[in-house]
């Protein structure tokens, strides 16, 4: 196994409406915000961990290729096992319940998204309705990042030898891993980023996207 080349990811990920990384608190105040935003602890800005980002894509291509790992009882139950040559989702982000390591390595390298433009911090007032009466329950305050934001994205993608014969998207060798991290983006545009997607938060887009700082059409 050997390291042949290096791909550097980046471009911009622009908050299309409010966003919220769950971030903790070491103090509970009365009357504060009751789920804050993630900040960076020397600026104390909001940032996007790239732990998030690299979850998020892992979770949605896992969803949108068919490999899922356990059922209702922990089950395994993989409809396309981890140790596949073909599974790129472990080729990039690492093994899933699989030690044997033929894929080789974690391609994939994320960092955090540091903010570049906004930022402004918004709250959110959020409740639950009883359904036979009617009536807001449980109100809550939470933070997030407002709409209009922009993050830094920087993404590193390590090629290795054992990557040469594989293919996605009629791509292949690293172009394939390349395209294969392209459409986790593109999966992330079609559901959200963060915490409360369901409930208007968290859609973003990817623009200026640059593979090795050429353009690169998402």
């Amino acid at each position: 196994m050997q390291k042949v080349g290096h791909r550097h990811i980046t471009g911009t990920i622009h908050c299309v409406s409010g966003i919220r990384i769950g971030g903790s608190d070491e103090l509970l105040q009365i009357g504060a915000t009751d789920l804050t935003c993630i900040k960076h602890p020397a600026t104390l800005q909001p940032y996007i961990p790239g732990s998030s980002i690299k979850g998020k894509m892992r979770s949605e291509l896992e969803k949108k290729f068919g490999y899922v790992f356990k059922d209702r009882n922990g089950q395994i139950d993989e409809t396309k096992p981890t140790n596949d040559p073909d599974n790129l989702v472990s080729r990039i982000f690492g093994a899933h319940m699989d030690q044997s390591g033929k894929n080789g390595p974690t391609r994939i390298i994320v960092r955090d998204a540091l903010l570049s433009e906004g930022g402004t911090l918004e709250l959110k007032t959020e409740n639950i309705i009883d359904r036979k009466s009617g009536t807001a329950l449980h109100p809550r305050k939470l933070e997030r990042v407002s709409a209009g934001s922009k993050f830094s994205l920087k993404v590193g993608l390590q090629i290795l030898n054992l990557d040469e014969n594989v293919s996605h998207n009629e791509k292949t060798g690293a172009e394939a891993l390349v395209e294969f991290v392209m459409d986790g983006l593109r999966e992330i545009q079609k559901t959200g980023l963060g915490s409360g997607v369901s409930k208007g938060s968290g859609e973003v887009e990817f623009i200026d996207i640059k593979v090795d700082g050429q353009p690169y059409s998402l």
